[in-house]
């Protein structure tokens, strides 16, 4: 049953307030979001506030940065944010030309076009779940976010999940769980196309089995909220594995 799968969606929590950005005077118009839920219909606005703006407005991509960075320690959100600011005034990078490069990854999901698109952002570390985040937000019904603690709970619960559905794409183990790494990097790039892959079924299942339609992204919040935050209990919720889709 999805009951688990509802509840892990619909108690997903990412508060955030954008006008915290230390520069954000700068921006006239821009860093006014806010949610003080950060539940699924807040965060949706602000998906769709970003894919009204982003092939015409810097503004846009630096208020996902902030937003990603949000819940890290005081100081690291406006120090990310300002770094990439700088690099994409320093490097001339336009709006447009992000657009076209984050939907070259999307059409063609490759390494090396998302590795392009990545350097855009000017990341002088292998690091993925930022660059990840722009697709999600562009396309949220294909391409789900991923983090350390998606990384966590995949590592956790992947043999119940596809010993469940053998049609699923087969969820694999994260390198980043065998390392010393903080983060998620490139050489992870092949566990994240397979859990966008792997996403999209499940939200298909679900989909087969609630009142409303599934996204990847939904997918991605119910995981995210059932493993917890740093001060949680791991998982905070057990999500039930879901055989195959009914015909």
């Amino acid at each position: 049953m999805p009951t688990s799968w509802q509840e892990g969606l619909f108690a997903y929590r990412y508060p955030f307030d954008l006008s915290e950005f230390a520069d954000s005077r700068n921006y006239p118009g821009w860093f006014t979001c806010r949610s003080d839920s950060g539940d699924r219909t807040a965060t949706m606005e602000f998906e769709a506030h970003f894919r009204n703006h982003a092939a015409e407005f810097i503004e846009p991509w630096l208020e996902v940065v902030f937003w990603k960075i949000y819940s890290q320690p005081t100081g690291r959100g406006d120090r990310s944010t300002k770094r990439v600011a700088d690099f994409f005034e320093k490097e001339c990078i336009s709006p447009k030309a992000l657009w076209q490069a984050c939907n070259c990854y999307i059409e063609h999901p490759r390494k090396e076009n998302f590795n392009a698109f990545r350097q855009l952002l000017g990341l002088s570390s292998q690091s993925i779940a930022l660059a990840a985040t722009f697709a999600s937000f562009a396309r949220p019904d294909l391409f789900p976010m991923m983090d350390t603690r998606i990384a966590k709970w995949v590592g956790e619960f992947m043999s119940l999940h596809n010993a469940a559905d053998p049609s699923a794409p087969q969820l694999i183990r994260p390198k980043f769980l065998d390392t010393k790494q903080s983060v998620l990097v490139m050489n992870d790039f092949e566990f994240m196309q397979v859990w966008a892959h792997w996403c999209r079924h499940q939200a298909r299942k679900l989909t087969a089995r609630t009142t409303f339609i599934w996204r990847a992204r939904d997918v991605e919040m119910a995981v995210f909220h059932a493993w917890g935050g740093r001060h949680d209990r791991h998982p905070r919720l057990t999500l039930n594995p879901l055989r195959l889709a009914p015909r």
